[in-house]
């Protein structure tokens, strides 16, 4: 009877834990980046995500958590929540590469934003970098003032990277 009592007891703290603070413990670069990000703050956890990975937590680790999106799932969980720029980036070339799992690279939402932390501007332009070896100087360029603040958004479309009118 004791037992039954304690394993309840325990399963209601584990249960009013944040999901983040579950998984801390074993991923814990992961947990701290995540902590500094937009999502974080706005009171989302791992399971946003991850699902609650129950599994997962109970086989510590033995076992893979609910959801592990790669780049052609991307889209459709990140885009749950932001619905328009899925639909804006689903009409790149970029998306429909990612779609078709094609052999060449193309980025998803993470490569552009990072996965548990927000990318910088700077580490952006990075990852832009790595996909298209020969980018233009007017790449390096700062970004202008009416623009974001990476410099790819002088020239391009966000999430469809198509070219802007104006684009040189």
């Amino acid at each position: 009877m004791r037992l039954a009592i304690v394993c309840a007891l325990l399963a209601t703290a584990l249960a009013a834990q944040k999901v983040h603070e579950l998984c801390a413990p074993c991923h814990t670069a992961p947990a701290e980046d995540f902590l500094t990000h937009t999502h974080a703050a706005k009171g989302l956890s791992c399971d946003a995500c991850h699902g609650k990975s129950q599994v997962h937590i109970q086989a510590a680790g033995g076992q893979a958590p609910d959801r592990v999106a790669g780049p052609a799932e991307q889209p459709a969980l990140c885009g749950a929540c932001h619905s328009e720029q899925r639909k804006t980036y689903e009409t790149g070339k970029h998306a429909k590469l990612v779609a078709a799992r094609s052999k060449v690279r193309a980025p998803a939402c993470t490569t552009c934003h990072g996965t548990h932390a927000r990318r910088t501007p700077v580490s952006m332009t990075a990852q832009c970098r790595r996909f298209n070896e020969t980018l233009p100087a007017s790449c390096d360029a700062k970004p202008g003032q009416t623009t974001a603040k990476v410099a790819c958004a002088n020239c391009h479309q966000p999430h469809t990277l198509a070219f802007n009118k104006a684009a040189p």
